[in-house]
């Protein structure tokens, strides 16, 4: 393999979702999903593995890696593209401890310009940060634009349950605290999504919040701008991730 590598092109300026506990991130997760978290990943893996036996991936908010680095074991070539700062720092210091010749973007999904995957993910709530329908278009259409012809995009969009609850996690127990609130700012369907965080990692204790804005799309607003860019639905059910709270769906290039 060749030496693993990063590319920073375009450079986020603004503080972006998750930059300021990114280090915590997989542990944070596992420490409010437990085993169900765990086993997640590698369900997903399966899933993928299904609908793209071999070829080029693009992970679309790749985060600390959860996805691309069990993706490249199985033999893929993975481009990862994760818009916080915070995050692909996590992501290279994971990366080191590989011998993956791993593309990393740190830019957002519409300013991604590098190479071509016969399947593009999105997985793990990443079209939510998307708040406004340019921004969403924008993503799509950027996201087809890196899709070969009859490639795939696999994605999931949590349910209407999910943004309805108010109070998404509440933990308090005596090495580890977390708080997520969930408040709607009457406007397009738009969430701030708030959190408070304390714990000990390492044998360091840590405390972070982290505040930004989410959206709710719907499945038939997003067909629509599917359908605009060239995709079209597999109509292929994903029973296994049921319990996840998102709906995930598969769609092809045509």
């Amino acid at each position: 393999m060749q030496n693993p590598s990063t590319h920073s092109k375009i450079q986020p300026t603004m503080k972006q979702p998750h930059d300021n506990w990114a280090r915590f991130y997989d542990f944070v997760y596992e420490q409010t999903f437990g085993s169900f978290y765990i086993n997640l990943t590698p369900v997903t893996i399966k899933s993928i593995r299904e609908i793209q036996p071999q070829g080029t991936i693009i992970d679309f908010g790749a985060g600390t890696g959860r996805l691309t680095f069990p993706l490249a074991e199985h033999g893929y070539s993975v481009i990862a593209v994760e818009k916080s700062n915070g995050m692909v720092e996590e992501f290279k210091r994971k990366l080191a401890n590989y011998n993956f010749d791993i593309e990393m973007h740190n830019c957002s999904i519409c300013d991604f310009n590098n190479g071509m995957a016969d399947l593009a993910i999105a997985l793990f709530t990443v079209l939510t940060y998307s708040t406004t329908e340019d921004e969403l278009s924008k993503n799509i259409k950027n996201i087809c634009d890196h899709i070969k012809p009859n490639g795939y995009f696999f994605f999931d969009l949590p349910n209407p349950g999910f943004f309805n609850v108010g109070s998404l996690i509440n933990i308090k127990s005596a090495r580890f605290k977390r708080n997520v609130e969930l408040t709607s700012n009457n406007e397009n369907n738009v969430y701030t999504y708030k959190e408070k965080c304390s714990g000990n990692y390492n044998e360091q204790d840590f405390y972070y919040e982290d505040e930004f804005s989410i959206r709710y799309w719907d499945l038939n607003t997003l067909e629509n701008i599917l359908s605009k860019n060239g995709f079209k639905d597999t109509l292929k059910i994903f029973n296994q991730f049921n319990a996840t709270g998102s709906t995930y769906k598969l769609y092809q290039k045509q």
